[in-house]
């Protein structure tokens, strides 16, 4: 018995060693045998690919960042919400969504937004959108939605910069009114 626990005992010591010394171990993602692969080194039977005819990098664009102004774009129902922002509510007095980033082919990028009354008065809504490339702003634009009737949900589209320069997310923020 004495001898079984002291087994038992040097087993879980060596056990508990080789689990410290594995994770003391670097991990890679990567095995050692696997190429790293960059621009320099991919291509067709080892022959590098000349910079002219690599694929486009998103994140190697610059572009000077473009203001295109206030734009008042018409305006199309897209339905109805409740009347629910009160004073004292936690209802916002208008909402926003920004979808359907799209390019209008041989122009610009175009984005959809919706804006919504939630509530009891005619509010005219105003937003500022910014066309990004990631985190890197290549435009931005001041949207006015003038008029909206209590419970209206309007569309519009927005033009934003060229399609020459990319562009992967719209964030936009209510400028007004926020009470």
């Amino acid at each position: 018995m004495r001898f079984t626990a002291i087994t038992g005992v040097a087993l879980l010591l060596i056990g508990a060693t080789g689990v410290a010394h594995a994770q003391a171990q670097p991990v890679s993602g990567r095995p050692a045998w696997e190429p790293v692969w960059t621009p320099e080194t991919v291509g067709k039977d080892n022959v590098p690919v000349p910079p002219q005819d690599r694929a486009f990098d998103p994140h190697a664009q610059t572009v000077p960042m473009r203001h295109i102004g206030v734009v008042t774009p018409p305006m199309r129902p897209a339905g109805t919400v409740p009347v629910a922002s009160f004073p004292g509510s936690s209802v916002p007095v208008v909402s926003l969504n920004a979808s359907a980033l799209r390019p209008v082919p041989g122009g610009h990028w175009q984005v959809t937004l919706t804006g919504a009354n939630n509530s009891p008065r005619v509010v005219d809504l105003r937003a500022t959108c910014s066309f990004n490339n990631g985190a890197r702003p290549v435009a931005d634009v001041e949207v006015v939605m003038p008029g909206l009737r209590p419970g209206d949900q309007v569309a519009v589209d927005v033009a934003g910069p060229p399609v020459t320069s990319f562009v992967d997310t719209v964030p936009c923020q209510v400028i007004s009114p926020l009470q």
